[in-house]
């Protein structure tokens, strides 16, 4: 039995189908619903071009936060919506796979609910994709919604 879901948003497509997911399954089991987002700093990386110049331009610490509890914010508004008063949040900062299966550790998490790209589709060819390292170190079963 679910009695506690964790679901990863990073603000893509698939996380937001994500998120629908583990609110309808949320809502069936009657379990709660944890929400954590793991801003990327490459993620909010811009370059800017004028003619032949180039300049990178890097979000600070802050900008990134900010972004990421907006983010995080508006995914809680979705879910209690259909789950009032079940659901928690959390902003966490660094590695994105590693920040999420440690947060479904410590929430002791059932299931792990994770759109199968984000928002870092280049640096998951390079590196590989955060939910297969999700789905390969989850100490709980993981579902990636496509």
């Amino acid at each position: 039995m679910l009695q506690k879901i964790l679901v990863a948003v990073d603000g893509s497509e698939y996380s937001k189908k994500a998120l629908d997911f583990a609110c309808e399954l949320a809502a069936k089991f009657n379990a709660s619903l944890h929400i954590v987002h793991v801003p990327q700093g490459a993620a909010a990386d811009r370059v800017m071009v004028l003619g032949g110049a180039s300049v990178m331009i890097h979000a600070g610490r802050e900008q990134i936060e900010t972004a990421g509890r907006t983010l995080i914010d508006a995914a809680s508004k979705i879910a209690e919506e259909k789950l009032p008063g079940n659901v928690t949040t959390a902003l966490r900062g660094g590695d994105p796979a590693a920040e999420i299966v440690a947060s479904a550790k410590e929430y002791e998490a059932d299931c792990i609910v994770i759109g199968s790209r984000g928002l870092g589709d280049f640096g998951g060819l390079l590196l590989g994709s955060v939910s297969h390292k999700v789905n390969h170190s989850a100490p709980c079963t993981c579902i990636t919604v496509h």
